[in-house]
C-alpha cells in the first residue's frame, strides 16, 4: 500500500516557518527590552549622580554660571532618563504584540499538527483493515472457513 501524504503539508510547512519567524522576531524584541532597561538604569544612574553633584555644589555655596550650568545638565539627563523610559514602555509594547503574534502562530501550527495526525491515524486504521480483509480471504481461500476450526482443534 502506498506511504501516507497528508494534502496540506505545504500549509503545514508555511505554519511552522511562520512560528519560527515570529518565535525569533519575540527573541529580538525581549533583548531590546533588556537593551532599554540596562540604558534606562544607566540614565537614572547618571541623573541621580548629577543631582547629587548639583546638591553637593549647592551646600558648599555656588557661582551663579556654574549652578546655571549644572541645572542645565540635569535637565538633560532627566530627558535622556524620561526618553528612556519611553522606549522601554515601547519595547514592552512590542513584545506583548509579538508575544501573542507568536502564540497565534503556534496554536495554527498546532491545529494543523493535529488535524495531520489525525488523518494519518485513520490512514494507518484504514491499512490495518485492508491487510485483515487480505489476511481473512487468504484464509478463506487456504481451506475454508472451518480449516481454521480443525488448526485450532475443533
Amino acid at each position: 500500500m502506498k506511504e501516507f501524504t497528508f494534502p496540506l503539508e505545504s500549509l503545514r510547512i508555511l505554519r511552522k516557518q511562520k512560528e519560527s519567524a515570529a518565535q525569533q522576531r519575540y527573541a529580538k524584541t525581549l533583548e531590546a527590552c533588556k537593551k532599554a532597561e540596562l540604558q534606562l538604569t544607566e540614565a537614572a544612574v547618571e541623573l541621580e549622580t548629577g543631582r547629587t553633584l548639583l546638591e553637593r555644589e549647592l551646600a558648599h555655596g555656588i557661582v551663579a554660571g556654574r549652578l546655571a550650568s549644572l541645572r542645565n545638565g540635569c535637565l538633560v539627563l532627566e530627558i535622556r532618563w524620561r526618553e528612556r523610559q519611553a522606549a522601554l514602555a515601547e519595547a514592552r509594547r512590542v513584545a506583548g504584540l509579538l508575544l501573542r503574534e507568536m502564540t497565534l502562530a503556534m496554536r495554527e501550527r498546532e491545529g494543523l499538527d493535529q488535524f495531520h495526525d489525525r488523518a494519518k491515524q485513520s490512514y494507518q486504521l484504514e491499512v490495518r483493515r485492508a491487510e485483515q480483509k487480505v489476511f481473512d480471504e487468504m484464509a478463506a481461500q487456504a481451506g475454508g472457513g472451518n480449516g481454521l476450526l480443525q488448526l485450532a482443534g475443533y
